[in-house]
């Protein structure tokens, strides 16, 4: 039985660019019941007021004037973490723009509000969408903890309801077998699903599984998929990805072209057409589209170094140095904490490269090699790595491929852009054995951190492990297996500060990034054991 909410306990958000739809709206709201009510005018002031504290609800415009949409916002939202799978976004829209807000959606907001709506449509909908977040609430808890098995094991109790919640839960478990890596019971669920019913969700799903598993079945799902739902956009995009594994490249931008223009202004498309393009040596293409993000999210919040760095490389391959030079000179106005980072510098250096300005272009290396290349991902290390080659100092690019590597040792994308970047600067004839040395060498000191603890010499194996965690923070599994040897050392050998930093230091770095590691749970349990006193905290 639904119970009616009391709405004076819930915190909602509204965002809208118009002063007047505002006020409308806060209006609404407090005749329902709600008072406590914040507003923005715009992202920027919806991003610092959601990092202030948590929300209930969000309702948001999806007109949100120049620059970034509501769907936008919520794209980021979700990708950084910052609302929780408990908080409603409902998108707020025109009737006559909501077939092309919806087929643009990219992840999907829990519901959509045509204007001009009552109150009391607004209640009313409130209504059931609250009753499903509290059906789904240990579910959606378990989901932001990234703990799959548990989710696995609570859909399965929602589904045994056979409740109105039946296919939430099997949607919610069907992905949480693939997050979890289990790729074949994944298939198999999802093949079951079909069979009770054609749903559009399923059939992506069975492709994701399919592709993980290495089966070619996976192309022809989504081709049907599409056909049957050409408004999945998601569909279009795995596409995408199952030919560029194929190395039909070609095959690849035709289709994430198609979805391009059924939804232009997404800015995750854009990036994978790019990503594509490079691939493919189609630099103009990598241009075209990068062009389009910055321009998107310039005077936004949204707006990423990254999109500015591969930019600028696109544009110095294609002999327009000058104008990657005025890129960099734009991103330091634009991100002024650290004028965009090494990645930026990097792509500075390349430019004076081209523009046959050695001494320029060896300053603004060694401003990217000062840089904390500790913090940079494997694209941006890719880039400085692209710099050192193109200065002669192979040495040093070598050494920035290998980590780019080792940070994401299974990362096969990774690996095929060292291959391209070493056959660019003539050295392919070992890019194959870089790769594999660099793979074999992350293996091997896992291997041997074994070997040493089950020989009972944990503090050599802690010591191995802290040493490669500093070298390859992103490397999440080093740093794990870094901070409980040095957690099971201490309680075997006694504590001194040093030791207890690092592994402070990385069950913080762990816990940040991954939440839901596998490891962290055996990492807390041995810190509570260490400082009892702390209660684990």
């Amino acid at each position: 039985m639904t119970r009616i909410t009391t709405y004076k306990d819930k915190k909602l958000l509204i965002i809208d660019d118009m002063p007047e739809m505002r006020s409308a709206l806060r209006s609404q709201a407090s005749s329902i019941g709600f008072e406590q009510i914040s507003v923005c005018g715009n992202v920027r002031d919806a991003l610092d007021t959601l990092r202030g504290g948590r929300f209930d609800v969000i309702l948001c415009d999806y007109n949100l004037g120049p620059g970034t949409d509501g769907q936008q916002l919520l794209e980021h939202l979700r990708a950084r973490r910052l609302i929780s799978r408990g908080t409603l976004y409902i998108m707020v829209t025109a009737e006559k723009n909501y077939d092309s807000v919806i087929t643009a959606a990219e992840c999907l907001p829990d519901d959509y509000l045509l204007k001009p709506f009552t109150a009391e449509t607004f209640r009313q909908r409130l209504e059931r969408l609250l009753e499903r977040k509290r059906r789904l609430a240990r579910v959606d808890a378990l989901q932001d903890a990234e703990r799959w098995a548990e989710v696995v094991s609570a859909c399965d109790e929602i589904i045994a309801a056979r409740d109105r919640y039946l296919v939430d839960a099997m949607r919610i478990k069907g992905n949480a077998l693939f997050m979890d890596g289990r790729y074949a019971e994944a298939e198999a669920f999802y093949r079951e699903a079909i069979a009770m019913r054609p749903m559009p969700w399923a059939r992506l799903g069975l492709a994701r599984a399919q592709r993980q598993l290495g089966n070619n079945a996976a192309r022809a799902t989504l081709e049907t998929l599409i056909a049957e739902s050409p408004q999945l956009m998601a569909a279009y995009d795995l596409l995408g990805h199952v030919h560029a594994d194929e190395g039909n490249t070609e095959a690849a931008l035709r289709v994430l072209d198609s979805a391009a223009a059924r939804s232009p202004r997404s800015l995750n498309r854009l990036r994978a057409i790019a990503s594509v393009a490079e691939e493919a040596g189609d630099y103009a293409r990598v241009q075209d589209s990068l062009d389009k993000v910055v321009r998107q999210t310039r005077h936004t919040p949204l707006r990423d170094p990254g999109d500015y760095a591969r930019l600028g490389k696109a544009l110095t391959v294609t002999d327009q140095a000058d104008k990657a030079l005025e890129l960099v000179d734009d991103a330091r106005s634009t991100f002024r904490e650290d004028g965009g980072g090494p990645a930026l510098a990097a792509i500075e250096a390349l430019a004076h490269q081209r523009m046959g300005a050695p001494d320029k272009a060896a300053a603004a290396l060694q401003r990217a090699l000062d840089g904390d290349l500790g913090k940079l991902s494997p694209e941006a290390l890719l880039t400085v790595a692209n710099a050192c080659l193109a200065s002669g100092d192979s040495a040093r690019g070598e050494e920035l491929l290998k980590r780019a590597v080792q940070t994401n040792p299974e990362a096969k994308a990774v690996q095929l852009q060292v291959t391209r970047i070493m056959s660019e600067h003539g050295i392919a004839d070992h890019a194959e054995k870089l790769v594999s040395d660099s793979v074999q060498e992350v293996v091997q000191l896992n291997n041997d951190a074994v070997r040493l603890g089950k020989e009972g010499r944990i503090g050599e194996a802690a010591a191995m492990l802290t040493a490669a965690a500093d070298r390859l923070p992103g490397n999440l599994q080093i740093v794990a297996n870094a901070a409980y040897a040095l957690l099971v050392d201490m309680l075997a050998s006694g504590s001194d500060a040093t030791r207890l930093e690092n592994a402070r230091r990385f069950r913080e770095h762990l816990r940040k990034e991954s939440p839901g590691h596998r490891k962290l749970a055996d990492i807390d349990a041995l810190w509570a054991r260490l400082q009892p006193e702390e209660g684990g905290g």
